[in-house]
């Protein structure tokens, strides 16, 4: 998932860019309700992460502005205030949910699964393909009966295919997908990657193929049998 963090406490915006990045995700940091509101508005990202107090301003009015602009990304509110008000301002202002400081960074990664499942298919814990099938709560595919490890970046273009369904992913999609505002990329990195992970699903056996298509992008496909 892309992921924008709002977030004015630099080492701790640091410690979560790394920990989210790890976990495969790309993620977007900004100190000011200027710059993510900015960035917000573009709509390329699949959730958000808001500090409440921000350099420049409230990220309550950040959230409450982009819900009257439009925008319904799923929304995590941090705070370091535990006062039962501010945690009911947050939520009116348009948060999905609240989390309050210091917090352990397993809970903030369990609340963003949550928030991701909600705008999910909630009738599809799984996705299967052919002899393929993936788990997105736990980020586990196999191939007929055996697991395969992928890279978290793999794992995230291959949910990415997968919720794409029978619709093509442009290439400039996957890559805003999978990097960042400040991670150089480009249509190189997606191809490579691309073809990393069309080449452990041949490995494996699977009876799907990644296919590439030229000036379109890719699309997941079973293989007739």
């Amino acid at each position: 998932m892309r992921i924008l963090l709002a977030e004015d406490d630099r080492p701790l915006a640091g410690a979560l860019a790394r920990r989210l990045a790890e976990a495969g995700h790309a993620v977007d940091v900004f100190p000011s309700v200027a710059d993510a509101g900015a960035a917000w508005a573009l709509a390329v990202h699949d959730l958000a992460i808001i500090d409440v107090m921000l350099e420049d301003g409230d990220g309550r009015a950040l959230v409450r502005a982009m819900r009257a602009a439009g925008l319904t990304t799923p929304t995590l509110m941090l705070t370091a205030r535990d006062e039962i008000g501010d945690r009911v301002a947050g939520l009116d202002a348009g948060a999905d949910d609240y989390l309050v400081k210091p917090f352990a960074t397993d809970e903030l990664l369990a609340r963003l699964r949550a928030l991701g499942r909600r705008t999910g298919d909630p009738a599809a814990p799984e996705f299967r393909i052919g002899n393929l099938t993936y788990t997105p709560r736990t980020t586990t595919l196999t191939v007929g009966d055996q697991p395969v490890v992928l890279t978290a970046q793999e794992h995230a273009a291959l949910d990415r295919l997968l919720r794409a369904g029978d619709r093509i992913t442009p290439k400039r999609s996957m890559g805003e997908h999978l990097y960042a505002f400040h991670h150089d990329w480009s249509d190189n990195a997606v191809e490579t990657l691309i073809h990393r992970l069309r080449k452990k699903l041949s490995g494996a056996g699977a009876t799907v193929e990644l296919k590439a298509l030229r000036g379109l992008g890719y699309l997941l496909v079973e293989v007739p049998g």
